[in-house]
């Protein structure tokens, strides 16, 4: 029965019937109705600058956010970079100490061990140089303290007297230079050793501080937290806030003309 219709349909019915085929299928994926919503068309047509405004506000964000983790990257390598110095300042301070212990043990190995002969006998003769220094220099002290000299070999003196011990007791002289300006103890070392001690308070707290920045860097404290400065509010400028500033320009590229 097909092979009957399309042999009945003739050249022209098959030429012409692409018009059939066309409304079909416009039909099968046409829209049915078309609907406006005045409301949502007005809101489209007026609201331009409402919408430039969103994206001002969008792309200052943006901006805002990159800001702040570009901050935070840079705080993250300044803070390894600072712990990386202070790893490597502490290796070369415990190898020099490696290397000082290491001299010193084999300075201890080096030395010959000599003992204890004759050891009675230098002490003796050392006590008696130190008697005798001790007439000949002059007498260097703060309180009154008391010495005891004593004379192991009373033979090696001959026919001299000595008794076999004697006490001297030293006191401490005032130097009359600072007794009459009238300086105290702490003022006469002070000044001796060239400090000025009216800045000693300043020196302490500068010290104080070094310490605390110190102890942040090591890790062993923590930073104190800084008081936050209040943005100012972000806003557009007026037509004659704008108009001045067009104004001033002028002025300033014309003075800058004139000096040229």
């Amino acid at each position: 029965m097909a092979k009957e219709k399309s042999q009945s349909r003739s050249n022209r019915d098959i030429l012409t019937g692409g018009s059939k085929y066309r409304n079909k299928q416009a039909k099968k994926y046409g829209v049915e109705e078309v609907v406006f919503d005045k409301n949502s068309r007005h809101d489209f047509l007026t609201g331009f600058h409402k919408r430039k405004v969103e994206r001002q506000k969008k792309a200052k964000k943006f901006h805002e956010e990159q800001d702040r983790l570009a901050r935070i990257e840079e705080r993250k390598q300044i803070r390894e970079q600072k712990q990386k110095e202070f790893e490597s300042k502490l290796e070369e301070l415990n190898e020099e100490k490696n290397l000082d212990v290491a001299e010193i043990l084999k300075q201890e190995q080096e030395e010959d061990w000599k003992g204890f002969e004759g050891g009675e006998e230098k002490s003796a003769d050392q006590n008696e140089e130190a008697g005798q220094d001790s007439d000949d220099e002059p007498v260097k002290g703060i309180l009154q303290k008391r010495q005891l000299y004593k004379i192991d070999n009373p033979e090696s003196l001959g026919d001299a007297v000595v008794d076999e011990e004697t006490t001297v007791t030293v006191e401490a002289l005032e130097n009359p230079n600072f007794a009459r300006v009238g300086l105290s103890s702490l003022d006469l070392v002070a000044k001796s050793n060239n400090v000025n001690l009216s800045k000693s308070e300043e020196v302490l707290e500068k010290s104080i501080e070094r310490a605390k920045k110190y102890a942040v860097v090591c890790g062993v404290a923590k930073p104190e937290p800084k008081q936050k400065q209040k943005k100012k509010k972000f806003r557009y400028l007026t037509k004659t806030e704008r108009r001045e500033n067009n104004r001033k320009a002028k002025l300033s590229k014309l003075k800058s003309r004139k000096k040229e």
